[in-house]
């Protein structure tokens, strides 16, 4: 109990260092952002979003061939009121979450054109302290279908089923301090949606704790976020944490920290197969029209997450989004440009850059993106 404290402790002693690094101008720039919860989905037009530290979120209409900057709000690290690193979509909306430690806000937008708070303002989570604009906080990351966004925090959840018109919150302390498992101790949640099939949506975190499996802890909850099971999924023993899990909707694939080996699972993370050697290392997880693709010095991609084929040589680092066309688009945190392949990965060529913030703390490329459609 006494860790338990010391932990705790500790992580409100770094949330209000890190939300007292915003300045008064960046807290001007958040409170000025108009309230969302009246969202208007007409999911017509294609698009993608890919968003960077800052709250840097670059978009596109036209298949990945022109983009523009429809918002930033000041410099941001790694840490701090600034931190973005995740982008979701769901029913015509996409959703960006913003700040690591800071005062978390949830971006969203139904013709990416436009950015709002995705909440109402209506629901006042128990992290926002009476400001009903402030969300869960360290949301490390977001995950959207079927007209929910589920957000991961520090050791929190929150949820929202209407697009932003209320909110629940799930604390995991709170739920498991009496687990005969033990003290759970978790950080750097990955959230994802694993398909209609199911509803399901699944959690990553890595184990911080002394004892407990080397792959972390993976929470599932299948009434749209609101609660959440511990779960004890088998398989994943040979597993030594710190990986990335991506679902295609119906197979889910979990890499290794350096992604030389994947597990899968067909039943919605309750048992796994693995491991299975990829061929490559230090690659990122991506799902293309409907495969796994590890891009990385070599770049290999699966069907089925256990048998893997080589990409084009020309495949660069980083993650990769398809658009309905069949549109590739890349990105990585360390690259300030967007690139766009129309022949499958066999040919690449630059359609947008920027110049980064000048800051230290972390990666000022881009860190995440989705395609989704949106209004006209």
């Amino acid at each position: 109990m006494k860790s338990h404290t010391l932990t705790l402790a500790l992580i409100l002693v770094a949330a209000t260092a890190f939300a007292a690094e915003d300045s008064p101008e960046g807290a001007k720039i958040r409170d000025s952002i108009p309230l969302g919860g009246d969202f208007q989905p007409s999911p017509r037009v294609g698009a993608f979003v890919v968003a960077g530290h800052g709250a840097r979120i670059i978009v596109s209409k036209d298949d990945g061939q022109t983009w523009k900057q429809a918002f930033f709000a000041a410099p941001g690290a790694d840490h701090g009121p600034w931190a973005t690193s995740s982008v979701a979509y769901t029913s015509g909306v996409f959703a960006v979450p913003v700040a690591w430690g800071g005062p978390t806000i949830y971006l969203a937008s139904d013709d990416v054109v436009n950015w709002r708070h995705l909440t109402s303002g209506a629901t006042k989570l128990p992290e926002g302290k009476g400001d009903p604009r402030l969300m869960t906080g360290f949301t490390w990351g977001l995950a959207g279908g079927n007209g929910v966004f589920v957000s991961s925090g520090y050791m929190t959840f929150s949820a929202t089923a209407d697009l932003g018109k209320s909110f629940t919150s799930f604390a995991l302390w709170g739920k498991f301090k009496d687990d005969p498992r033990g003290k759970l101790n978790t950080h750097h949640i990955g959230t994802v949606y694993c398909g209609d099939a199911s509803g399901r949506f699944l959690a990553l975190g890595d184990n911080r704790g002394d004892t407990g499996p080397k792959f972390g802890h993976l929470f599932a909850s299948d009434d749209q976020g609101k609660t959440w099971k511990w779960l004890a999924p088998k398989g994943l023993d040979a597993s030594i944490g710190r990986g990335k899990m991506k679902s295609n909707g119906k197979l889910l694939v979990m890499t290794d920290p350096m992604a030389a080996n994947t597990w899968t699972s067909a039943d919605a993370g309750e048992t796994w197969d693995g491991p299975h050697a990829t061929g490559t290392q230090r690659a990122t997880l991506s799902v293309v029209n409907g495969e796994f693709w590890l891009c990385g010095k070599k770049s290999r991609a699966s069907a089925d997450g256990k048998t893997w084929r080589d990409l084009p040589a020309a495949v660069p680092e980083g993650q990769v989004i398809a658009s309905d066309k069949g549109t590739l688009i890349s990105i990585h945190p360390q690259r300030f440009n967007i690139l766009r392949s129309t022949d499958a990965g066999q040919t690449w060529q630059e359609v947008h850059s920027f110049v980064p913030a000048d800051i230290k703390g972390g990666a000022q490329g881009l860190r995440d993106g989705a395609f989704g459609l949106v209004a006209p």
